[in-house]
Order: structure tokens, then C-alpha cells, then sequence
């Protein structure tokens, strides 16, 4: 038993997920930069031919009515950031159809190269985002069902777990280094730096061995088990509606809230969302090497029971951050770091505990056929959550702060329950050999 748990993963895994994190490095550190660029370049210079710009402008307003330069930044933003979660499951019919994954991988890194290239150039920028949405949805969720299938003798959670160290490293390091670099030479300086880490991740791939599919039990179904594929997506969906609010709200209530400063040094709120990624980092890898040891012992929980307790993690999150808003309220003053880091904490605890759960519930629910289409599917709690995001920061001036805060914890909540609805004897767990997993 602990041989085969504490196998290291299949050949190839740690290549894929080095692929991962420079592609993750490139879309966040493209989407940090994104509405900056808007405000400051290309709409602060009127006698810039962007193509497609003025007409989309119009359409939005034709909609929306006469917008402000940072009305039209901030939706062109969410129409992007959602865009880039709705064509995944595209992206992994397409490779599923054609049952050529690696292939479509490299075209959507190509493109994703490409746009920011055509970002960088200023007149293309709008023709650079839609070939950066094209790449993200070849390559993204194919990327992730290639792992799913690479599971070897080590189970699809674990190595999601250590996945999500990679993502959350790139996610990490691109807008800083984006960010730096348009600091010191501009943003087609910062656009190019990007185009060029989609270059390594091609070369990187190229070194990947190629991902046979996992064999399926003789006899199997070939069938997706929407018994646990329904409520697991459902479950992971609304916890992310509650957990992205950190990137939006949690950081202007910081701002207003919390003191932000360590020995008179001053720390910008953003530099909350870097926390987050480097909490994760550490939990990642620490769940990477603690389900193994827990399935030796007969004590690793269920995939189904981790998503709940993920749910669990972030309503707390939600709660604390509900009770320094009622003592701040009170009169108490701004509040340390502490509360918020330790409110931060809890919604990575939930994160490492539901999305490899998540992810590795749906993969294996899938026959291998079928696994691109079914991630695509899986990555659309991301397209749910923005838009959830931005529309309930919409209640944020009007309502009691610990009442806004208790919202997400109610939604954190649901997505527990829900997950409590998976199958408990099928959810797949890290101790899972491949063919019972199939």
C-alpha cells in the first residue's frame, strides 16, 4: 500500500505542469495588466487606430448607454477574463473530436503568442485579446485533461494538487514581472515578455512524452457518471463565487479597512492577492505529500467529503472577515493584517481542499475519450464566478458589511452541501488505483 501510494507521479507530469505554470504566468500577467493598459494607452491617445475598438465601444454602449473610459475598461475586462472560461469545453470537443490533444495544445499556445504580440503592437490589440480567448481555449483545459490521463500510479488528486502549486506560481509570478517591466519599459515591453514565456511553454511541451489514455476496466461504461459529474461541478461553483471575491471587493474593503502597513512600510492591497497565491503554493505541496500518508493509514477522506471541506474552509474565511467588519463598524478602528492574512489562509485551505477534488471527480467520471470535453466543462465555474463576482460587488455600498460577507459564507455553505450529494463509494480519492478510477 505505501509503495504504491507514495509512487512518484507518471513520466511526463512534471513537464505538463511546468507547461501550466508558463501559460498561467502569461494569462495573469496579461489580464493584471489589462485594464491599466486600457485607461493609460490605448484609450488615453483618441488618434490611435485600434481595429474593432470604436465599433465594440458602440455596441457596448448600445446596450449599456454612454460609458466613461473606465466603464468601458472595466467591461471590456470582464467580457474578456469570462470569455476565456465559455470556450473552454469548445477547446475539449475539439481536441476530443478530432482525438488529437496535443496537437490542438500547441496551436492554442501559438495563438495565445500571437496575441500578445498583437497586444503589444497597440492598433491590434482587440484582434490580440480574441487570439489570446482562442489559444486559452485550445490549450487550457486540454493541458489539465492530458494530466487527468496521466495519472499513472498515483492518483489524479494528488497530482492536481501539485498542479495547482505550478498554476498558482505563474498565476503568482507574471504580474509581478509584468507589472515590474511596465514599470521600467512599458506595456508592449511587459506584452512581448509575455509572448515570449508561451515560446518556452511550446518547447517545454515539446519534451513531453506523449500521454497514452488511460485503459478503462474491461467491461467498463463508457458513459459519463453524471451522478458525481452534476453535483461536483455545481459544489466547486458556488464555493468560487464566493472564494474570487477576493480579487475584487476583499481588496477595496482592505483598503479602507485594514491598516496596511508592516514597521511604517507601506503595502499596496494587491499585494494580498500575491499572499494568496504563495499560501497556496505551500498548501498545494503540502496536500501533495499528505494524502499519500493518509491512505496508508485507511484515513484519506473521499473526493466528495475534501470538496465539502473546502466549502467549510472559505465560509469561516467568510466569517472572519464578517466579524472584523462588525468590530470596525463598531469603532474599533482599522484592524491589522492579522485577521485578514488568517481569513486569507482559510479560503486557500478551501481552495487546495475543493478545486483538485473538483477537477479529479469530473476527469475520472469521464471515459478518456471524453476527458477534454468534460475539464472544459469543469473550468465554467470560472466563467460563473466572474460574473457572480461582479454582480454581487454590486450590493457592496449599499448593504452592512458583515452582511455582505455573510452572503459568501452562505454561498461557501451551499457548495458543501451540494458536495456532500456526490456518491460517496464512487468519488475517486488519491489512494485510487487507474482502473478503479476509469
Amino acid at each position: 500500500m505505501r509503495d504504491r501510494d507514495t509512487a512518484p507521479p507518471a513520466p511526463g507530469f512534471w513537464t505538463l505542469a511546468g507547461v501550466e505554470g508558463w501559460e498561467r504566468f502569461a494569462i495573469h500577467g496579461t489580464k493584471s495588466l489589462l485594464t491599466l493598459f486600457l485607461l493609460t494607452d490605448l484609450l488615453a491617445r483618441p488618434g490611435l487606430p485600434v481595429a474593432g475598438l470604436a465599433t465594440l465601444r458602440a455596441g457596448i454602449e448600445g446596450v449599456t448607454g454612454t460609458t466613461t473610459d473606465l466603464a468601458f475598461a472595466s467591461q471590456l475586462y470582464g467580457l474578456y477574463g469570462a470569455l476565456t472560461y465559455l470556450v473552454l469545453p469548445l477547446g475539449g470537443w475539439i481536441a476530443d473530436h478530432g482525438q488529437r490533444r496535443r496537437p490542438a495544445m500547441y496551436v492554442g499556445a501559438a495563438l495565445m503568442a500571437a496575441g500578445m504580440v498583437a497586444l503589444a503592437s497597440r492598433q491590434g490589440a482587440l484582434i490580440g485579446l480574441c487570439l489570446m480567448i482562442g489559444g486559452i481555449g485550445l490549450l487550457k483545459g486540454n493541458l489539465a485533461a492530458e494530466v487527468g490521463t496521466l495519472r499513472g500510479r498515483s492518483g489524479s488528486e494528488r497530482l492536481f494538487a501539485a498542479y495547482l502549486a505550478f498554476l498558482n506560481g505563474g498565476a503568482m509570478l507574471g504580474p509581478l514581472l509584468g507589472g515590474w517591466l511596465t514599470a521600467r519599459m512599458g506595456f508592449a515591453t511587459a506584452f512581448a515578455a509575455m509572448a515570449g514565456s508561451m515560446i518556452v511553454a511550446m518547447l517545454l511541451l515539446r519534451t513531453a512524452p506523449r500521454v497514452a489514455p488511460a485503459a478503462s476496466p474491461v467491461g467498463g461504461d463508457r458513459r459519463v457518471d453524471w451522478a458525481r459529474v452534476i453535483p461536483a461541478i455545481v459544489a466547486v461553483t458556488l464555493c468560487f463565487c464566493a472564494y474570487e471575491q477576493l480579487s475584487n471587493i476583499v481588496l477595496v474593503w482592505a483598503k479602507a479597512r485594514v491598516a496596511l502597513s508592516v514597521h511604517g512600510f507601506a503595502i499596496p492591497p494587491s499585494w494580498l492577492i500575491a499572499a494568496d497565491g504563495l499560501f497556496t503554493i505551500i498548501l498545494a505541496l503540502a496536500a501533495y505529500r499528505l494524502w499519500p500518508r493518509l491512505a496508508a493509514r485507511g484515513a484519506e477522506p473521499s473526493s466528495g467529503i475534501k470538496l465539502a471541506l473546502g466549502g467549510v474552509a472559505i465560509m469561516l474565511a467568510y466569517g472572519v472577515l464578517a466579524l472584523l467588519s462588525a468590530g470596525v463598524s463598531t469603532g474599533s478602528g482599522r484592524i491589522g493584517l492579522g485577521g485578514p492574512l488568517a481569513a486569507i489562509l482559510l479560503l486557500d485551505i478551501g481552495v487546495v481542499l475543493a478545486w483538485p477534488a473538483a477537477l479529479a471527480i469530473v476527469t475520472t467520471a469521464a471515459p478518456p475519450a471524453r476527458r477534454g470535453t468534460m475539464t472544459g466543462l469543469f473550468y465554467l465555474h470560472g466563467f460563473v464566478a466572474h460574473l457572480a463576482v461582479g454582480q454581487l460587488g454590486t450590493l457592496y455600498p449599499g448593504m452592512s458589511q458583515p452582511g455582505f460577507w455573510m452572503i459568501h459564507a452562505a454561498l461557501a455553505l451551499a457548495g458543501a452541501a451540494v458536495a456532500l450529494l456526490i456518491p460517496r463509494g464512487q468519488a475517486m480519492t488519491t489512494s485510487t488505483s487507474p482502473s478503479a478510477a476509469a
